[in-house]
C-alpha cells in the first residue's frame, strides 16, 4: 500500500462458523475454546514467524494471518482468486488487477493489503467510521494512525479491527481471544448524538492511541455505530473500552482500575 505502512506479523489462526472457513495449518475455534492456544504444529509455527506475499503480473497481495478473522469478503468477493482449499491460496494473477484491489479494500481487518505494480494505491475512505460487531471487535475505517503514548506513530492503515474484549495477545488488534473467553456484548447501546451529525464526517486523520493499562483514546473526527447500525457517537475525541468490562460501552468508565486490567 504506497504511502502507507501496515503491522504485518502473523501468529495464530482461527476458524469461523459464519464462514466455514478452516484455514490450511488453522487452530479450530474447539481448540482455542479449550485453552489449547499453545498447541502449535510444525506448519502452525512456520506460518506464525512470517508475512505472506503473492505476487502476480499486475498486482502484489501481502496477509497477515495475525489480523485475519476470517470475515470472508475475499473469498466471496473473489473466489477464483482467494481459494483456502489451495496451498498457495491467493492466485492475484485469476482476475485484473483492478476485482483483486476492489477485493482487498473490503477486508474489514487491515489482514489483506496491496501493491500494484502501475503505482495506484489504495484510497483513504473519506471518512472515519467505526461499527462495533456483537460479541466481537470494533471493525474502523479512514485514515488511521496507530500511535503511542509518547506520540509516535507505529502504523498507518485505512481498516483495523480493534479488540474490545481485553483478552487479545495483538492489542490493540482483536486476535479473536473473544471467542475463547466467551465475551459477551451484544453492541445495542444507544447514547444522545448532537445534532452536528448531519454534518458529513471528515476525514482528516484518526489518531487511535492504547493507553498503558487503560482505553483506547480516539483523536480525529469520527463516528462510532453499534451493532444495530445506530450512530452513538459524532466528535474528535473519545476513550473507548478495551478492557471488556465497562458498563458504559463502547465508552471507557475506568472499568479498568476496578478489574486490574493489564495491556501488554
Amino acid at each position: 500500500m504506497e504511502g502507507k505502512s501496515a503491522l504485518l506479523s502473523f501468529p495464530l489462526y482461527f476458524t469461523h462458523e459464519s464462514c466455514g472457513i478452516s484455514c490450511r495449518g488453522a487452530i479450530s475455534n474447539e481448540r482455542m475454546q479449550a485453552g489449547n492456544q499453545h498447541c502449535f504444529s510444525d506448519e502452525e509455527q512456520e506460518m506464525a514467524e512470517k508475512i505472506h506475499k503473492y505476487e502476480g503480473a499486475a498486482i502484489i497481495v501481502h496477509y497477515d494471518g495475525k489480523r485475519c478473522l476470517h470475515a470472508a469478503e475475499c473469498v466471496r468477493g473473489l473466489p477464483a482468486v482467494f481459494n483456502f482449499k489451495e496451498r498457495r491460496w491467493v492466485q492475484p494473477d485469476n482476475a485484473t488487477a483492478n476485482e483483486v484491489a476492489a477485493i482487498v479494500e473490503r477486508c474489514p481487518t487491515g489482514a489483506l493489503h496491496f501493491v500494484r505494480k502501475d503505482g495506484a494505491a489504495e484510497a483513504v475512505p473519506d471518512a472515519n467510521i467505526i461499527r462495533t460487531t456483537p460479541n466481537g471487535p470494533h471493525y474502523v475505517r479512514g485514515d488511521i494512525r496507530l500511535v503511542s503514548p509518547e506520540g509516535s506513530v507505529h502504523a498507518q492503515d485505512t481498516r483495523v479491527a480493534l479488540c474490545r474484549c481485553g483478552a487479545s495477545q495483538n492489542k490493540p488488534y482483536c486476535d479473536a481471544r473473544h471467542l475463547q473467553i466467551h465475551f459477551q456484548d451484544a453492541a445495542t447501546w444507544t447514547h444522545e448524538v448532537a445534532a452536528v451529525q448531519e454534518r458529513a464526517v471528515q476525514s482528516q486523520g484518526l489518531n487511535l492511541t492504547p493507553l498503558e493499562n487503560a482505553p483506547l483514546k480516539l483523536e480525529g473526527e469520527v463516528a462510532i455505530f453499534n451493532a444495530n447500525g445506530e450512530m452513538v457517537f459524532r466528535g474528535n475525541e473519545a476513550y473507548l473500552c478495551r478492557c471488556g468490562a465497562s458498563r458504559n460501552k463502547p465508552f471507557c468508565d475506568d472499568s479498568h482500575a476496578r478489574i486490574g486490567f493489564n495491556s501488554a
